[in-house]
């Protein structure tokens, strides 16, 4: 489990996803990879709306997502294993930066299936509510991950973010005042399948 991260990384990496809003590191070996999607494909699927967000702020979405992934899920476990590598890394940047001291528990959990040739999801921002840093692991597949000025798709920065890599987009709380960046996956192929690690502060 998390064969390849380095912890050694991790504070670089939020440290840096202050400036450059979200960071790729490794983390999976290879066979963890086949094995995972294994998995991730015994789950069931549903189709994610087709449009979502507000009328006047719509976000298009063509992908398909597992939000309720039993307790009992090896998923579940990796969260915890994601949690124990990163969290006291999350606390101690914090402390750092003179926040006051609040536990990364990731009790969010989704799983994201993109077909080859589907559409992605257009610039959006994470919910308020996702806090400190949204970790995505990233089993599979292709596209392109890009960082946005606005949601208009504005000026695209595409992140370097390959299977076995577990991505760190950074957060409100990471530090003070941080900005969410507008985000969006696009240019399929092969199948993309992330497992989505988050801290949603409405549920604790």
């Amino acid at each position: 489990m998390l064969t390849r991260m380095d912890h050694k990384v991790i504070r670089p990496a939020l440290e840096a996803i202050t400036v450059k809003k979200a960071v790729a590191i490794d983390c999976l070996s290879e066979a963890e990879c086949t094995q995972y999607v294994e998995w991730a494909d015994s789950l069931g699927y549903r189709q994610a709306r087709a449009v979502t967000g507000s009328e006047t702020a719509p976000v298009q979405q063509d992908f398909e997502l597992n939000y309720e992934i039993p307790q009992d899920h090896f998923f579940w476990n990796l969260a915890k294993s994601v949690e124990k590598s990163v969290g006291p890394v999350v606390g101690a940047h914090r402390e750092a930066a003179g926040l006051s001291h609040e536990p990364l528990i990731i009790n969010d959990l989704i799983a994201q299936r993109y077909p080859p040739g589907c559409r992605g999801i257009t610039p959006h921002r994470d919910h308020v509510s996702y806090r400190f840093v949204v970790l995505i692991l990233l089993l599979s597949g292709d596209g392109t991950f890009s960082l946005h000025t606005n949601r208009e798709a504005g000026v695209a920065t595409e992140v370097s973010f390959s299977p076995g890599q577990l991505l760190l987009m950074g957060a409100p709380g990471i530090s003070a005042d941080f900005k969410r960046p507008y985000h969006s996956v696009k240019g399929v192929s092969r199948t993309r399948r992330t497992i989505g690690f988050r801290y949603d502060s409405r549920l604790v």
